[in-house]
């Protein structure tokens, strides 16, 4: 997943086939609302979203011993949200933060997704962007918290 390395850069492994907006929805430069609407369209394109709400419900069953469903939809989130994000923003920064932000982005796909709590699961792409962008770009922005030795 993670390198160890405690800093991350933009992995350079290439994105998955994710539908790439064509009316510049997606031209903000700000790293939080381009990582968000590029996850909300992996979860809601017709050609991913089962495969992905797959992962996410065994991400949480805890049916597979070992990390298993957990495990391959954090590697696919790394590998077509995460990654390819941070690249192109150029965002530098900790391994702790982006999986903190990664457990942000799934706990925003099991309310919008899988358990369909309203309001969350019938708010507008924009509004949910609008509403969560600040809490990742919090999350980034917070202290790094070392281990006492």
């Amino acid at each position: 997943m993670w390198p160890d390395a405690p800093w991350v850069v933009g992995a350079a492994d290439g994105a998955a086939a994710v539908p790439e907006p064509t009316d510049g929805a997606d031209a903000s430069n700000d790293f939080a609302e381009r990582l968000l609407r590029r996850f909300l369209r992996l979860c809601e394109s017709p050609r991913t979203r089962s495969t992905v709400l797959r992962l996410v419900r065994g991400s949480v069953s805890g049916q597979d011993a070992g990390g298993g469903a957990g495990g391959r939809f954090y590697t696919m989130l790394n590998r077509t949200v995460l990654s390819p994000v941070a690249r192109v923003s150029g965002l530098q920064t900790s391994a702790t933060r982006m999986e903190l932000v990664a457990s942000q982005l799934i706990g925003l796909a099991m309310m919008r997704y899988v358990l369909e709590v309203e309001p969350v699961s019938s708010l507008p792409l924009d509004d949910v962007v609008a509403m969560m962008a600040p809490a990742i770009r919090a999350t980034l922005a917070s202290p790094e918290i070392r281990p006492v030795d």
